[in-house]
């Protein structure tokens, strides 16, 4: 960076700072030692589910609006709790090991969970490296697939932060959108993309607990294992995220942690993640266009992403590599909403959803 950038970038800095401490933070149901959020509070701008697709469909992106939140369904507590109880000492075990991963960085980590899905993930491993005796922080960032980073936020973080520490975190991946849209963000920044993904089916994080696809109990639920806080979007310009208080009554998101953080306690870190998948969402896409999706934007592999389009879109289809307890869920959901299914062992995902036509990201 020239001594030129370096001026430029002081101004910028102090001008983010002012800006974004003008706005008050979201409200989250997480204790402030677990995380500190550095996105500000606005009324969400909700429209329809139908008005959303159609939206999204002329090119708008997502990050604009949202759908109003639930309580979650019934099906939808079920699979979490079944998950945790299933697949817990797994998650427990990945934890442990992206943990012992990026001990390896030094004595200093800067964890920048990526909203929602990287919270639960952060705040865990933000209390596992603090009992390794390692000065972690752990902050939440709004970041919007295909419009970027909240900039303005990782420059008041970095003024109190050094910016070779800072890693990324999220729950899992899908096709690797997430870290395009980081990367982008990013390009010329002293601020390196570096990605850690507790569960990295699409084989793109830097660092990953493991690259399985399985299901993350809180990839089931939304705000109420997320610190009830919205979905983040954009309000005038600026990157924005509601509290949503009206769900208080169905937060698990501090059990959840809890729950996991305990099983941790006794659990044996997973040595390595395994082997690296290859360019898997291309295969992905493959199998997708035996059924009729001829647009990658409309398909969404991995267990997780397949949850999220049956609890926030219009499915099209559902393929699985094969009928597991991790995808029983999708399988109810499909059947309540007549959306076929479609077995392919060819799969190199556990689940993939397709968006029905005339739908995109």
């Amino acid at each position: 960076m020239s001594s030129a950038d370096t001026g430029t970038s002081t101004v910028q800095t102090g001008a983010v700072q002012a800006s974004i401490l003008q706005t008050s933070p979201v409200q989250t149901s997480y204790a402030a030692a677990d995380i500190r959020l550095l996105i500000g509070a606005a009324r969400a701008p909700q429209v329809s589910l139908q008005e959303k697709e159609a939206r999204i469909a002329a090119g708008e992106s997502y990050g604009h609006f949202l759908t109003p939140e639930a309580a979650p369904t019934d099906l939808q507590t079920a699979t979490y709790h079944a998950a945790l109880k299933r697949n817990g000492p797994a998650v427990a075990s990945a934890l442990l090991g992206l943990a012992d991963r990026l001990a390896e960085l030094g004595q200093t980590v800067t964890l920048v969970s990526l909203a929602r899905a990287g919270f639960p993930v952060g705040v865990l491993l933000h209390r596992l490296l603090l009992r390794r005796g390692l000065d972690s922080a752990h902050y939440g960032v709004s970041i919007v697939r295909g419009v970027g980073l909240d900039m303005a936020a990782l420059g008041h973080l970095l003024t109190e932060r050094p910016a070779d520490s800072v890693v990324f975190v999220d729950g899992w991946t899908g096709k690797g959108s997430i870290l395009h849209t980081l990367t982008s963000s990013l390009e010329g920044h002293a601020v390196r993309p570096r990605l850690a993904a507790l569960y990295d089916p699409a084989g793109v994080a830097e660092f990953a607990g493991s690259h399985a696809d399985l299901l993350l109990p809180h990839a089931a639920l939304n705000a109420t294992v997320s610190g009830l806080v919205s979905r983040s979007f954009l309000s005038a310009d600026r990157h924005a995220a509601a509290h949503l208080d009206h769900l208080r009554a169905y937060d698990l998101s501090n059990a959840y942690v809890d729950a996991l953080d305990g099983l941790c306690r006794t659990a044996t870190a997973l040595p390595s993640p395994g082997p690296r998948p290859q360019q898997p969402a291309a295969h992905a896409f493959a199998v997708a266009r035996r059924y009729g999706c001829t647009d990658p934007h409309r398909a969404k592999p991995g267990v997780g992403e397949a949850t999220r389009v049956f609890l926030r879109r219009q499915p099209a289809a559902l393929v699985l590599r094969a009928s597991t307890s991790d995808t029983a869920h999708l399988e109810t959901l499909a059947r309540e909403g007549n959306v076929p299914v479609h077995v392919d062992p060819l799969l190199p995902y556990a689940a993939m959803s397709l968006i029905r036509e005339g739908q995109r990201d």
